[in-house]
């Protein structure tokens, strides 16, 4: 993981040192003005990810990656690409020539591990990383066209170079959200649920899981259909994530499961929430066919981790585990019913 990061940085670096090189040759005032901007951004996004080499050594940074080998390769690839660019470009490039070698720095620099790896290992800032990434490629995009025209072929490369950061969004989306819900899947749950478990070992910091399941669900697909049964769970979705606090992550777990992890929520505050969204199930009203309409409950189960400071991660499997009990407690108390909390805390002997 660390060295993933490490090439994270690398290649911000190398982009940053080509700008600088070719503003420095450059025979355009203008365009070597936006070359030192866009150096500047790139500098800006280096210091992020030095930011999160920094969080991965304190043990407050899940590995967000199973397999790293073949992402190292490809980032390592990437930087020894954008070493040449500013070589391969004329010695005193124009505007033309120096837009053109910054086009190819930019494209070298979307691949798709990076618009992931935000998303994975910076849940709370993803949105404002990814918005001044599109920022940057944006302000290259339009310098594009006004200098060679909106029907140019280097117009139509601002538009690549904007469609594919778009799409590296998207494919980010597809990798880590449920495709019906669009809520979190189990890849993002065991990213965030790895990095605030760490800051937990670390600090001592409580953090709770609440684990939603509707009653019944089977009646719902046998009655009304699946179609009605997965409008259902979208309502479910959209409830859910209206209820919870905005640091909460929620995550749809298997087919009518749902899971909320509260950072920082020790189990009286679970309770609270766990009572809260089941009250905002039990009034959901889903449209079905013609005026009709259906209702459903929901159990839940609540796990608080609260180990001491400097103790070892709680691994996700445990957890699951723990809620996975603790909501059978909760379905044999009969529909709509909470479980008391469990709590999960070690000893330093067992650490």
């Amino acid at each position: 993981m660390r060295q993933i990061l490490e090439s994270c940085v690398k290649i911000e670096e190398s982009a940053e040192a080509a700008y600088l090189d070719m503003q420095g040759r450059c025979t355009d005032p203008a365009v070597a003005a936006l070359l030192g901007h866009l150096a500047t951004g790139k500098r800006v996004h280096a210091e992020w990810w030095r930011e999160l080499i920094e969080e991965w050594d304190a043990g407050r940074l899940a590995d967000a990656w199973h397999s790293t080998r073949d992402v190292r390769k490809d980032l390592d690839s990437i930087a020894s690409e954008l070493s040449l660019v500013a070589r391969a470009a004329p010695a005193t490039p124009d505007a033309g020539e120096a837009l053109l070698a910054a086009a190819r720095i930019e494209f070298l620099t979307l691949d798709p591990a990076f618009a992931e790896f935000i998303e994975l290992s910076e849940p709370g800032l993803a949105h404002k990383r990814h918005e001044s990434f599109d920022a940057h490629i944006d302000t290259l995009a339009g310098a594009l066209v006004d200098k060679f025209g909106p029907g140019s072929a280097e117009a139509f490369m601002a538009t690549v170079l904007r469609r594919t950061r778009h799409n590296n969004r998207a494919a980010t989306r597809y990798a880590t959200r449920d495709a019906l819900t669009g809520l979190g899947n189990r890849r993002a749950l065991a990213a965030q649920a790895g990095q605030w478990a760490a800051w937990s070992a670390r600090y001592g910091g409580a953090m709770s899981f609440v684990l939603v399941d509707v009653d019944r669900f089977a009646m719902v697909n046998d009655v009304w259909g699946h179609g009605i049964g997965d409008r259902a769970l979208v309502a479910l979705a959209r409830t859910i994530g209206a209820t919870v606090r905005s640091a909460d992550l929620v995550t749809r777990l298997g087919d009518d499961e749902f899971i909320v992890l509260a950072p920082e929520l020790e189990p009286e505050g679970a309770k609270v929430l766990a009572a809260r969204l089941l009250a905002a199930v039990a009034a959901l009203h889903v449209p079905a066919d013609g005026e009709a309409y259906l209702t459903v409950t929901a159990s839940a189960s609540i796990v608080t981790v609260f180990d001491p400071p400097d103790s070892h991660p709680r691994a996700l499997d445990d957890i699951l585990a723990a809620a996975d009990r603790s909501l059978a407690a909760a379905k044999s108390a009969g529909p709509g019913s909470v479980a008391e909390p469990v709590v999960l805390v070690s000893t330093a002997e067992q650490d």
